[in-house]
């Protein structure tokens, strides 16, 4: 039985967290034995990790006033790297390397948790997840590629992500032993949780849009709002929710009052179980500037739902516009008309159901395979 660790920064709500606890749920236990490292307590995915996996919770340490000082001029004086690039060597000093040793270490994340791995961590192997758009996240190539390169290789959820990693790695003549795998996404699970009770009720007679997704500027939810306030000023009678929460919530409570929407637009803050309001949603919106995969968007295309989407990179790899969604530029204008075009055109809405419908989940086995084949070598 071989010996796995997994590490990421904690079990709250986000793409990674959600990536990693539904692999954890497919991995088959009499084959491994695994650790699940988080520096977090809670979290709204904790509950939802299989009980074969032990869960160990190290506590973050608590800054020194020097180093607290250290880290909020770095941030202040706009340093190029990465908020977790600027943190790491003011906090490293507080950690002790683990007495345990692993067949299998896996950094399930980019930033903390594959410096901590690197560090930390004694494995015969070691794989670190990137989960995002390398450049578009602000990562700074110099200063990770002396902790990639000790690791065995480097997954990224999707091609557009590795050539993101790749672009960036050849701005500095390196080299990476890179693998592509594609976040799991069950099918069976998230039909399961979408039955679920809805924990407000929709009105039928109102066009109910859903997003999903943290209050992060990424996300652009602004471009929702701005979205929303061209399709109410043209008289359509739109609720739509955004399940999630972030740092943004005020700015977007601002915007939302300002343009006269608390009517329409509702933030409804963060739930583990945002399924039910998928499936019960007449269009799914998603407003991103950038994804490393796009979780949301395969999980609504699971639930069969009329989607709109911007067209950040890895967008076109989950839909073909126009047959099994709408992918549009990434401004509200355009969003309002894709929606506005899915309210209208009943044809087209069935068309962009009946071809999600035809799809089966078969990436989910693919990943698998690859994720098995890591774990044997």
């Amino acid at each position: 039985m071989r010996s796995l660790v997994f590490v990421i920064e904690s079990l709250h709500l986000g793409g990674a967290e959600k990536s990693l606890v539904t692999l954890l749920q497919n991995l088959d236990y009499s084959q491994y034995k695994v650790d699940l490292i988080t520096f977090h307590s809670g979290g709204f995915f904790r509950d939802m990790v299989p009980e074969e996996v032990n869960q160990i919770d190290i506590a973050f340490p608590t800054f020194s006033l020097k180093d607290r000082f250290v880290y909020a001029l770095q941030r202040k004086i706009g340093s190029k790297r990465h908020h977790a690039q600027v943190f790491w060597p003011l906090v490293k000093k507080y950690f002790l390397r683990l007495e345990k040793e692993y067949d299998i270490a896996i950094a399930y994340n980019q930033g903390f948790a594959t410096y901590f791995v690197h560090d930390f961590v004694q494995a015969n192997i070691k794989y670190a997840w990137l989960n995002t758009d390398y450049q578009k996240a602000g990562y700074a190539i110099g200063f990770d590629y002396p902790f990639y390169k000790d690791y065995d290789k480097v997954i990224t959820v999707s091609p557009q992500a590795e050539q993101s990693l790749k672009s960036s790695l050849q701005n500095v003549g390196k080299l990476l032993d890179i693998e592509v795998i594609k976040d799991i996404s069950d099918s069976k699970i998230i039909e399961q949780q979408a039955n679920q009770d809805l924990k407000i009720d929709f009105d039928g007679t109102k066009i109910n849009i859903v997003s999903v997704g943290r209050l992060v500027e990424y996300k652009a939810f602004d471009l929702a709002v701005d979205a929303c306030k061209i399709l109410v000023d043209k008289n359509y009678p739109i609720q739509w929710y955004v399940v999630g929460e972030g740092n943004e919530r005020a700015s977007l409570e601002e915007k939302i009052q300002s343009s006269n929407l608390t009517a329409n637009f509702y933030l409804l803050g963060a739930d583990p179980n945002p399924y039910p309001y998928m499936k019960a949603c007449d269009i799914y919106v998603q407003t991103s500037m950038f994804e490393g995969l796009g979780l949301t968007v395969i999980e609504a295309s699971i639930l069969n739902k009329p989607i709109v989407c911007t067209n950040f990179p890895t967008a076109h790899g989950i839909l073909k516009d126009g047959e099994t969604g709408l992918i549009v530029e990434m401004n509200a204008s355009t969003i309002a008309e894709a929606i506005e075009r899915l309210i209208r055109d009943e044809k087209l809405r069935e068309k962009l159901v009946n071809n999600l419908a035809s799809l089966t989940n078969q990436h989910k086995e693919t990943s698998l395979a690859q994720i098995e084949n890591l774990f044997d070598v």
